[in-house]
């Protein structure tokens, strides 16, 4: 890990990409309350954002920037505030993952960059390999969530 103005970054040297992050194939796969997959798929999410392998991807040094949010004590404070909510209700992320984003969305601005991939998953980025090489590990149903935004800064 380094700092650019101020800010922890993760520099990276491999970025996987996965053609299925973009496609639908991800996406569209049904999970719980949720039998077509993502409803932002259909909004046109990948679409809103540049394919990776698109991109002149080696004229940009990466970096990949993390936002740490405590789950597991969220969830028990909207408990204790809903007691007649589920823990899946309570762990929605329609209720913390916006405060989530923008806070990772000011430090990456703070950063500086000439590319900024918000959702780095609709641009095809295979976001828990890319991660892993790093030794960050993600997980799928974490108590502490790690959300990544991705930097890319041209290159001197």
């Amino acid at each position: 890990m380094t700092q650019i103005n101020g800010i922890d970054v993760i520099p990276l040297g491999n970025i996987f990409y996965n053609e299925h992050a973009r496609d639908g194939t991800w996406c569209c796969s049904p999970y719980q309350g949720h039998p077509h997959g993502c409803p932002n798929f259909k909004k046109g999410c990948t679409k809103k954002r540049p394919a990776f392998n698109s991109l002149r991807v080696e004229a940009y040094d990466w970096y990949a920037i993390v936002q740490e949010f405590d789950l597991k004590t969220h969830s028990e404070a909207m408990k204790r505030k809903l007691p007649d909510w589920s823990e899946r209700q309570c762990r929605n992320p329609l209720y913390w993952q916006g405060s989530v984003r923008k806070t990772l969305r000011e430090k990456c601005g703070k950063v500086g960059g000439d590319i900024l991939l918000d959702i780095p998953e609709a641009s095809g980025v295979e976001v828990f390999e890319t991660m892993k090489v790093v030794g960050v590990i993600l997980s799928r149903h974490p108590d502490i969530v790690k959300k990544v935004m991705l930097v890319g800064r041209l290159k001197s």
